[in-house]
């Protein structure tokens, strides 16, 4: 187990490297890193693996969907359901037995489908490494300190001497937009966490009121330099969305202190955070956008463009995932580049995937989120954990609206790893899953 935690920490911890690096090589060693964690963590735990299993089993419809979606997408179908560029390519070689497809371009989809299960393997994996509340702790530290030096490096690159430390390109540029919104999260936790044990603790001593102290202003601290981040950033947006989540750790401390149903907690506190959530989405929605467009913040006129332009002639079940890229050279402008993203993650999704898969994924979404809540809500003195987690759902999938910033397989490795992180310490560690009020 040591090893796979070891790589769990590893694969964290390069995060900001590979930001800045950029290239190719990256999703193949997560990849990597991924098979191994898990071939290592599986052996000689099935306790734990038995319990992961019982974790995961309600959530087997949410894992199997995007793979079977993107297996129906590459698989050959009648005409009538294939992307309409078969049929007129059928046409163009004068060939009626050419295979059509719901994908565009069925390798890029294979890809996604690759990359998919990577993120499934890390999931599973980081379940079984941060069922250990210690080793769970350590990765919250890792995942604070990753996306707080992100923070930290968009405030240098300020300066002319690191000026070019953050990729100016459209979908380069996403995790330096998107995990400084984490941390803030991430952050916000640690800062509970200190004044919980604080308050709780009736005879404190002088080492551990040191260690507390130095606790709560690491979290200030990172905390102040991701929120000047994001306004370094210009994505005034991005505080409002992040400042939504934060009110999770509050609402959850306080539905445990009046000792509240968590079934009940955690419906009322869903439909507030959906409330703020929504009402943020319609203050920053631009009506010179329609639909979903609308919500997109972006400065690159070009990308808003070739979008929209995509969005009109999407087919209902997608054009097939990964391919955004290549659909953009039908629609780009003379002379331009492809575009490698749509302008925001959720205008990617009804483009690739289909608007029936965009409202699926959203009820997953919720499932999980609720799931994470109510076992916040019902969990020992580590219950920050799986708070942390239940308000990165919501606000990651706000920004979904905002930025490309989710279709970053960075982004995607760290947001697994924490959902990963909030679903192990749903449940204490000795209570199993019929208790989790014990630790």
């Amino acid at each position: 187990m040591s090893i796979a935690f070891y790589l769990l920490n590893f694969l964290v911890a390069t995060t900001p490297a590979l930001a800045i690096a950029g290239g190719d090589f990256a999703e193949p060693a997560i990849a990597l890193l991924g098979a191994a964690m898990l071939a290592i963590a599986a052996i000689g735990h099935s306790p734990v693996l038995s319990s992961t299993a019982q974790l995961l089993k309600r959530f087997v419809p949410a894992l199997l969907f995007p793979l079977l979606w993107m297996t129906c997408q590459i698989v050959p179908v009648p005409q009538t359901l294939a992307h309409p560029v078969w049929s007129a390519t059928a046409i163009a070689l004068n060939d009626a037995s050419l295979r059509a497809h719901i994908s565009l371009d069925p390798g890029a989809t294979l890809r996604s489908l690759a990359w998919y299960l990577t993120l499934v393997t890390v999931l599973i994996s980081a379940i079984i490494v941060t069922t250990d509340r210690h080793q769970a702790k350590t990765v919250h530290f890792v995942l604070t300190a990753v996306t707080t030096f992100i923070s930290i490096t968009v405030l240098i690159s300020q300066f002319h001497a690191f000026a070019g430390l953050i990729p100016t390109e459209h979908a380069a540029a996403a995790p330096f937009a998107a995990l400084p919104v984490v941390a803030i999260l991430l952050n916000g936790a640690i800062i509970v966490r200190a004044i919980e044990r604080y308050l709780n603790r009736n005879e404190i001593d002088a080492p551990a009121r040191r260690a507390l102290l130095l606790e709560g202003c690491s979290g200030l601290g990172g905390l102040a330099l991701s929120v000047a981040a994001i306004v370094i950033l210009g994505r005034n947006d991005l505080l409002a969305v992040a400042a939504a989540g934060l009110t999770m750790f509050p609402l959850v401390a306080l539905a445990r202190h009046l000792g509240i149903l968590p079934s009940i907690s955690a419906g009322a506190f869903g439909a507030i955070i959906a409330m703020l959530v929504g009402a943020i989405l319609v203050r920053l929605h631009a009506p010179s956008h329609p639909g979903l467009l609308g919500f997109a913040v972006s400065n690159a006129h070009d990308s808003i463009t070739l979008t929209q332009r995509a969005l009109a002639d999407s087919p209902s079940l997608g054009s097939g995932i990964g391919t955004f890229e290549l659909l953009s050279r039908a629609y780009q402008d003379f002379g331009a580049a492809p575009e490698p993203t749509a302008a925001s993650t959720a205008t990617s999704i009804v483009i690739e995937w289909g608007t029936p898969a965009l409202i699926v994924l959203l009820g997953f979404a919720a499932q999980l989120f609720f799931f994470m809540l109510r076992g916040a809500i019902r969990r020992g003195r580590d219950w920050f954990f799986s708070a942390t987690a239940a308000a990165a759902l919501p606000t990651l999938l706000c920004e979904a609206f905002l930025d490309p910033s989710l279709s970053s397989y960075l982004v995607q490795t760290v947001v697994v790893v924490l959902i990963s992180l909030g679903l192990s310490q749903t449940f204490g560690r000795t209570s199993g899953l019929a208790d989790s009020t014990m630790e």
